[in-house]
């Protein structure tokens, strides 16, 4: 239950026992034989169910005006915030039924500032194409590769306010702009997301000692996001990192692919065989840790892999 849920349950049940509107089984009882000694026949029947919804009514009030006082409350001690810059949420536009801010909104200068200012990307790879290429076989960059996934669906491309929010993302304390990333990137690529017929969401693992020293893994937020979003299982435990391998940042692109092979492995075969995965990161450089993580989800018997990322990395970056 929501911590607002609690609060007017609690709030309500106090006001109704001040008030003494919890009327005890054995007084109802006396109440009904007053009136079936007092009333003529067949007036009864009117006469207390009426009642009933005069005290009905009033509870609803009552609960209502309960709500209203917990949500102020809550949203009094926890305003809402933007996890882009940090600035107080006070558009009305932003808030639930209750007041309540959603979960990890971004304000409109930093949903502009995300968003991708054209939608054309190769189907393949992620990277953006001219608006009159046909790129559902792949572009010029990704047409000779040889990719283990189906696809990339991705939100924009990591550069300028892009790749601060992912970089920030990935900090101790950022899970709330991953949440708020992945909810973008659902709300942009949502007919996309739900056309590639999803069984399970997977995140990109990290080995375990990294764990260690940093426990925040942006991937798995994302993934429990977009899973949520799917309404389909999340299997944050089902792909594993086996082998430490240095950073694939620090590499050059040719011993990025030597680096993470045979660094993944599934641990539950009967949970990918026969399902359409959809495999969660944050950033999409060269594609070599996707393809290998999607080369062991396709040894254990997987029907396809959809890659999901926040941002792509333009060639001219790698």
């Amino acid at each position: 239950m929501s911590l607002v849920g609690l609060a007017e349950g609690w709030l309500g049940d106090w006001l109704f026992a001040v008030m003494g509107l919890g009327a005890t089984g054995e007084a109802k009882r006396k109440e009904g034989a007053v009136a079936r000694a007092l009333a003529p026949s067949g007036v009864v029947r009117e006469t207390a169910p009426s009642g009933r919804r005069r005290v009905s009514d009033f509870s609803e009030r009552l609960r209502a005006s309960a709500r209203v006082i917990a949500s102020s409350a809550i949203e009094f001690f926890y305003p809402a915030f933007c996890p882009g810059c940090c600035q107080t949420l006070l558009d009305e536009a932003s808030l639930n039924e209750f007041g309540l801010s959603l979960a990890c909104p971004l304000c409109e200068a930093c949903e502009q500032a995300f968003l991708p200012a054209r939608d054309d990307m190769c189907f393949r790879c992620g990277l953006p194409v001219g608006p009159y290429v046909d790129a559902s076989r792949g572009c010029t960059a990704c047409r000779r590769r040889s990719f283990s996934f189906q696809r990339v669906i991705r939100l924009g491309l990591y550069r300028d306010e892009l790749r601060a929010a992912c970089i920030r993302s990935k900090e101790p304390g950022g899970e709330p702009l991953a949440a708020a990333l992945a909810r973008l990137l659902w709300c942009a690529r949502q007919e996309a997301l739900q056309d590639a017929g999803i069984d399970l969401v997977v995140p990109v693992p990290h080995h375990w000692l990294k764990r260690l020293i940093r426990p925040h893994n942006s991937a798995e937020t994302i993934a429990r996001v977009l899973a949520r979003s799917l309404k389909v299982p999340y299997a944050g435990h089902i792909l594993a990192k086996v082998r430490l391998t240095p950073d694939q940042s620090s590499l050059p692109s040719p011993r990025r692919r030597r680096n993470l092979a045979k660094a993944f492995r599934v641990r539950r075969l009967s949970w990918v065989a026969g399902k359409t995965v959809l495999l969660v990161d944050d950033i999409l450089t060269t594609g070599t840790t996707a393809n290998e993580c999607s080369r062991a989800l396709r040894r254990a018997r997987a029907k396809r892999v959809v890659v999901a990322v926040v941002a792509v990395v333009p060639k001219d970056a790698v």
